[in-house]
């Protein structure tokens, strides 16, 4: 029987809350249809096997410590998976997930009414009366009073938005059984699908601007916008992306999981071609952001490392669980989020 992109996610929560977490614990998630036992990852379709291997995989390799910058657990309002944080402003934070929308007032996260019962994969805001958030067969906007359900041109899964205006965002995501990519935009109006080339699923979008963005995914995708059109760009891997950020069109992030190293994937863009960067960790990483060019955080299971400028390093993480995202409204104020409605400030 397949096994759908939440099914070893809820699975595993529900033996953990039984107490019974040891059945599950070599069985790790990702929110966008791939599951990784230990270090193996099966991708859109899973079947239930008895494959049992040792907790040793999910250790982390030796790198420097970087422990100047200390987080810490933070109260969340809920026991969901949280899959995306976004924030305007110090007081002003958004955190979307599994049938749940939290909100950061600046004092404590509260629970905020959400129109759907999808699973929300991602949230951006431009203003704080403008954000929108996508999800499985979702999108919806928030007005600044209450998030509301938008029409949207496709039912299949989105897993990332930006937006570079009020008047024009994208989202990227799983054109359907096949496994193409997917992306709709959005013109101020009303969402539509755009002409892309031949592409896998798409897992992250980043802008730098209205005439350039950068969109990562499955087995390698990368795609980049001009201004006019996609196109692909020669990939540096065939391992499957899940995140990417961009300092400017020369300077762009993007994290994985490498199959052929058997840990996480790193790489940066540098306008012309792929740097590959030593992994700070065995573990895939999930989730990246750039406060500037010598200042990026990585986050992923039981892991967070921060980039100096020169190379990256492991910092200590209060949660034991899989961190899905991660921004920062500066140097010295970031949020992460991730499973079981995990907040780490």
């Amino acid at each position: 029987m397949p096994f759908s992109k939440n099914a070893w996610r809820e699975l595993w929560l529900l033996r953990f809350v039984e107490g019974r977490a040891d059945d599950f614990s070599r069985w790790t998630h990702s929110r966008r249809g791939v599951v990784t036992v230990g270090r193996l990852r099966l991708q859109r379709v899973v079947y239930l096997s008895l494959l049992i291997l040792p907790l040793a995989a999910l250790t982390t390799l030796p790198t420097a410590n970087a422990q100047s910058v200390t987080w810490s657990n933070v109260t969340s309002p809920t026991s969901n998976n949280l899959y995306s944080v976004f924030c305007v402003s110090v007081s002003d934070c958004w955190a979307v997930g599994y049938d749940a929308i939290v909100q950061w007032n600046g004092a404590s996260w509260s629970t905020v009414t959400t129109p759907t019962k999808s699973n929300i994969y991602s949230v951006f805001c431009v203003s704080v009366s403008d954000c929108w958030a996508v999800g499985h067969d979702a999108i919806i906007q928030w007005n600044g009073a209450s998030w509301a359900n938008v029409t949207s041109p496709t039912t299949s899964d989105l897993w990332s938005v930006f937006c570079v205006g009020s008047n024009d965002c994208w989202a990227v995501g799983n054109g359907g059984s096949s496994g193409a990519g997917l992306i709709l935009q959005w013109n101020g109006a009303s969402w539509a699908t755009v002409t892309i080339p031949p592409s896998n699923a798409l897992t992250s979008v980043n802008c730098v601007g209205a005439s350039y963005c950068l969109a990562v995914g499955w087995s390698g995708a990368v795609l980049q916008w001009d201004g006019s059109s996609w196109a692909n760009v020669k990939s540096p891997t065939s391992s499957n992306l899940w995140s990417a950020f961009c300092v400017s069109s020369s300077n762009c992030w993007v994290v994985g999981y490498s199959d052929i190293t058997d840990a996480g994937f790193v790489t940066q863009w540098n306008g012309g071609s792929w740097i590959t960067v030593p992994s700070p960790t065995s573990n895939y990483l999930d989730s990246v952001f750039c406060v500037s060019s010598s200042d990026c955080w990585a986050v992923g299971y039981d892991f967070i490392a921060q980039w100096s400028g020169s190379s990256w390093a492991t910092v200590t993480s209060p949660a034991i669980t899989f961190l899905d995202s991660v921004f920062c409204v500066s140097s010295s104020d970031c949020w992460a989020v991730g499973a079981g409605g995990t907040i780490i400030h």
